[in-house]
């Protein structure tokens, strides 16, 4: 069975109809009143959930910050970064202070390559 709504949208006549009923019922210096505590409650409702939605994300906020404390994965990646980055620090160093300790004996001396090169072994020129 189908049902008709017996109110959907009030059209024009309907809402001076109820204009009416209520101006009959609580009389014209009533309304205003009507009015502003109707405005105070919504505002009241607005700040409300504005209070309850804040609360929920300082929740939210606290809960991450405790898991990324606790976050037991990401603080050895973090290490494991760390480490390496201090090895690379370590190993530039190193390099460094070998190459100030070599001897001047030590140092090797590229070739070059146009000139004519004398072999090692003096039984090879046969």
């Amino acid at each position: 069975m189908n049902y008709i709504l017996l109110f959907g949208m009030p059209g024009g006549g309907e809402l001076f109809f109820i204009v009416l009923v209520i101006i009959m019922l609580f009389g014209s210096k009533k309304i205003p009143e009507l009015a502003r505590g109707l405005g105070k409650g919504i505002r009241e409702i607005k700040n409300a959930t504005g209070d309850i939605q804040r609360e929920i994300r300082e929740g939210a906020r606290e809960m991450n910050a405790a898991k990324d404390k606790i976050d037991v994965e990401k603080q050895v990646k973090e290490m494991i970064k760390n480490e390496t980055e201090f090895e690379k620090t370590d190993s530039v160093k190193e390099e460094k202070t070998k190459e100030a300790q070599t001897p001047a004996s030590e140092t090797i001396y590229r070739r070059n390559p146009y000139t004519k090169e004398e072999p090692q072994n003096p039984t090879e020129n046969s």
